[in-house]
């Protein structure tokens, strides 16, 4: 028998010459010089290849529940996958485990991970990959060649020349190349930077066996590049800001046609059922979560906003900017005259207002006070006038929302104690106040000399500045004019309504980034936050982020009637709903409003309609 005869008998009916010759590039003596295991280790390449979740498990030794070895294996069966997952359900590490068996069993593979900030960026690879997965998996370990983490780059390389390489999803990210890309909370990318950034990102594999003449020329071989997208759900608006609904559509519609495409959804009950999360961890989020946010984060719902909502999500997402968090000073730090380290200067021609929509016990199911303490800076604008001096005319207050606290209602002497004291750490130079109802208990509150038994500290009195029937209500020597009452009418309400879209429209208003941003971004770097031994005081830093997520949903679900005698817009909330946020912030930016008359006044001496289109 020929040594072609004697070697045949151990290769696989499919293996061709050159795959049957493999063994001879190896000495007898070596573990691949004996063709029957080079004929294993191929059949056990293609096998683990089709089924990652396996080689998950009994390579790598990586113990996997159902759900994620389902996840895995249609992961790797399918060119364009989809999946939208609550949150805690191990979307991070699926996809750091994913892009490990890729790179080990696909050599010269480049895996790109993307997401929207740096912060989501680096837990990818050194939370999942260099903490969690190398510490569960020696054999992981030892394919990893390096790891690189630094201000320029980040980075896996492995001993076969694949890489997995972290890019933040922005301009600055072109130039790279890559076999697979994995959004990571994809719904937070520009579609154009998806579109003009990432996506040019992809190319064929390279691999080494194509430059041979033998199979170069076979189409078939050519391995297609993979486009994975990972998120939460949110809202489905049909703005640009909601494209995400278009890729799940997409997958979708390619999963019914028998396309190499896959759609995958999971809500809470995944990781309950695995004990990822327990069951008092949902009760805890659900409590400090408002309803809506719930619903997204938690119970992977795709909502749709109400078509005859006033607001719209894209409104508020576009001034979601802000990440300067101002926090009320606790009484343990105030009575140890502590300074508060979370304080915000005050800038030139600044004015700081707390804002309060005022509830009480008796409101059934609308029973939280809402105080917003918001800051108003003076902007400009020059215009350039040919052959004419150049004119600076103001552009009104800019909004910058640093605070939002939600209060239990029915005691006006506590309420009315903490507006004080959010007035006085805020450094506030103005207080508007709701005084419908017992509102105007509130008030009488703050118009006397008032003891605060927390702080054991006296305030002096202050004054309604426009109401002349509340400001005479109490008369306290030395008063301070500096309390603005809302006694909203319909044509109020209106007006206010009406003003609130313009500034949402001409972004003069800034809010706090997403939450999940927010933890990223800001709150992982506060000490405080992280070193945090009890669940309240994480909930202190947490608040001023959970406060806007429900304020944004609360506003547009809102939804609006127009009288046709008079032209007034009422707002209206659902039956399990509110509108206390809405109307703390919106009362705020009212009187912001009012007081831009003042700025506005020192430009009546030109004419406006000049730069009238």
């Amino acid at each position: 028998m020929s040594n072609k005869q004697n070697t045949d008998i151990y290769y696989n009916e499919i293996a061709d010459d050159n795959q049957k010759q493999l063994h001879t590039h190896f000495s007898n003596e070596q573990f691949l010089g004996n063709p029957k295991n080079i004929n294993n280790l191929l059949e056990w390449a293609t096998f683990f290849r089709r089924n990652l979740h396996r080689f998950a498990i009994d390579y790598l030794r990586i113990g996997l529940y159902p759900y994620q070895a389902v996840w895995l294996y249609l992961m790797g069966i399918n060119r364009f996958f989809v999946v939208i997952a609550s949150r805690a359900s191990a979307k991070s590490w699926i996809i750091a485990l994913y892009a490990c068996c890729k790179c080990i069993l696909y050599p010269q593979y480049s895996v790109v991970l993307a997401s929207s900030t740096r912060g989501q960026s680096r837990i990818l690879i050194q939370d999942k990959i260099e903490n969690d997965l190398m510490g569960r998996s020696p054999v992981l370990k030892k394919e990893i060649k390096n790891i690189v983490i630094n201000a320029n780059d980040m980075y896996v390389r492995f001993r076969n020349g694949s890489t997995i390489r972290v890019v933040t999803a922005n301009e600055q990210a072109r130039g790279n190349r890559s076999n697979c890309i994995v959004r990571e909370e994809f719904r937070q990318i520009k579609k154009s930077i998806d579109d003009g950034v990432l996506s040019p990102f992809q190319i064929l594999r390279q691999a080494e066996y194509l430059q041979k003449e033998e199979y170069s020329g076979i189409d078939e071989l050519q391995e297609e590049a993979t486009d994975i997208y990972i998120s939460s759900s949110w809202f489905d608006n049909k703005s640009e800001d909601s494209w995400m609904w278009d890729i799940v559509d997409q997958a979708y519609n390619g999963m019914i046609a028998g396309k190499d495409s896959c759609l995958l959804a999971f809500d809470e009950s995944v990781a309950l059922k695995h004990k990822i999360k327990s069951q008092a961890y949902y009760q805890t989020e659900k409590m400090k979560q408002d309803p809506i946010t719930w619903r997204l984060e938690f119970m992977n719902e795709r909502l749709k906003e109400n078509k005859s909502s006033f607001f719209t999500l894209p409104m508020f997402t576009k001034n979601q900017v802000n990440k300067q968090a101002f926090y009320p000073r606790q009484t343990i730090d105030f009575l140890s005259h502590k300074r508060n380290k979370y304080a915000i200067p005050k800038q030139h021609g600044e004015i700081r207002i707390v804002s309060c929509d005022m509830a009480f016990i008796e409101k059934q199911g609308n029973d939280n006070s809402i105080f917003t303490c918001m800051r108003l800076l003076p902007e400009t604008k020059t215009y350039t006038r040919s052959n004419l001096e150049d004119i600076e005319l103001s552009n009104g207050y800019r909004r910058i929302v640093s605070y939002m606290e939600s209060v239990q209602g029915g005691d006006t002497a506590k309420q009315a104690r903490r507006i004080r004291q959010l007035f006085e750490d805020f450094e506030a130079d103005y207080i508007v106040l709701d005084t419908r109802n017992a509102g105007i208990a509130v008030y009488d509150n703050l118009a006397k000399v008032m003891y605060d038994e927390e702080r054991k500290i006296e305030y002096s009195p202050l004054l309604c500045m426009n109401d002349d029937s509340i400001a005479n209500r109490i008369k306290s020597e030395g008063s301070n004019p500096c309390i603005y009452a809302i006694n909203a009418s319909q044509k109020l309400n209106s007006d206010i309504a009406i003003d609130f879209r313009r500034v949402l429209s001409e972004q003069m208003i800034e809010f706090f980034i997403p939450f999940d941003l927010a933890v990223d971004e800001v709150l992982s770097q506060n000490s405080d936050y992280t070193n945090a031994m009890e669940v309240d005081d994480q909930i202190f830093y947490e608040r001023p982020f959970l406060e806007t997520q429900a304020f944004i949903n609360e506003c547009i679900g809102l939804t609006y009637e127009k009288k046709e005698q008079t032209g007034a817009i009422i707002l209206r909330e659902s039956a399990t709903s509110h509108k206390d946020r809405y109307s703390s912030c919106s009362y705020g930016s009212w009187f912001g409003t009012l007081l831009e008359k003042d700025l506005f006044s020192g430009n009546e001496e030109y004419e406006y309609s000049v730069f009238i289109n």
